[in-house]
């Protein structure tokens, strides 16, 4: 056959392929695509996008969305936090030649060789009305003591806390209550490609992200601080759980074979990104 003249063993796989399985992922595990506050999480209606769960998840008690802890509000000294979700609605992979995903104008066209991903991102924070924020406010002033600036610029500031640590036990922190999530939607568009690389033994495919954009996020130090968010989130998150590692494997019933398997260097380019599909060659070395 064509494709294994100059390796042993050969696999592609078609980015429709990938996108069906992303579609059907999404209905099957939602809670790796949503995440929030346990709160919101046993909310549906503070969603800021519904979530389209296969039936069997209810059925089974599986949740919607993964828990995380609500979101600090600085200078509370962790007493006050607010509630939060972000939600990825979408997501697709399109190999090159670029037929899937029309990247915008700011990362030009899909190189030979890479791949894009777009995900819409959906994201809203619990922010509670005036009336609420008066009342919190005038709790916290209950608790702490005032403290002057004439005393601060004194130095007698410390008696006055030392006493606040002394006499007055720390409340519980809050998770200030809300009835609706201020909600906004991103779409994210970002070019890969991948590596080979050799660690020890093991002979590792592994994604690389070349570039990032958010479509009309304004201004731009608050879209280049997304942007920046997001790469990290993408390179040192997301893309080091789907390396995949060639790596010895061992016939042991009979403790006489040894397979060792790593990418054809007969191959120019391996894995290869063209046709719409991920191309692997692979050699075995049998011992």
């Amino acid at each position: 056959m064509a494709f294994t003249d100059n390796s042993d063993l050969y696999g592609a796989v078609n980015e429709a392929g990938i996108n069906l399985v992303v579609k059907h992922l999404k209905r099957q595990r939602p809670s790796l695509f949503n995440y929030g506050t346990e709160f919101i999480a046993k909310t549906p209606k503070l969603h800021c996008h519904s979530i389209d769960a296969d039936p069997m998840v209810l059925l089974r008690n599986n949740p919607l969305m993964s828990i995380e802890s609500p979101l600090p509000i600085l200078g509370t000294n962790n007493l006050l936090s607010l509630h939060y979700c972000i939600q990825f609605v979408n997501a697709q992979i399109d190999f090159h030649k670029s037929n899937a995903i029309t990247l915008p104008s700011e990362l030009g066209e899909l190189p030979e060789q890479h791949f894009a991903i777009t995900a819409k991102v959906c994201a809203g924070l619990g922010c509670p009305d005036d009336r609420l924020t008066d009342y919190i406010e005038a709790f916290m002033d209950s608790f702490y003591e005032a403290i002057s600036l004439d005393d601060i610029v004194a130095g007698k500031s410390t008696a006055n806390i030392a006493g606040l640590k002394t006499h007055r036990k720390r409340p519980d922190p809050i998770t200030i209550p809300v009835d609706r999530l201020e909600c906004f939607c991103l779409e994210v568009f970002a070019v890969c490609h991948i590596e080979t690389r050799k660690v020890g033994n093991q002979h590792i495919f592994s994604p690389k992200l070349d570039n990032i954009e958010i479509v009309n996020l304004a201004p731009e130090g608050l879209e280049n601080s997304i942007e920046c968010y997001a790469e990290q989130v993408i390179r040192l998150g997301l893309l080091p759980r789907i390396r995949i590692a060639l790596e010895k494997l061992v016939f042991d019933q009979l403790q006489i074979v040894n397979v060792a398997i790593k990418p054809a260097d007969s191959v120019a380019t391996n894995p290869a990104i063209e046709d719409d599909e991920l191309k692997v060659f692979i050699d075995m070395e049998v011992s």
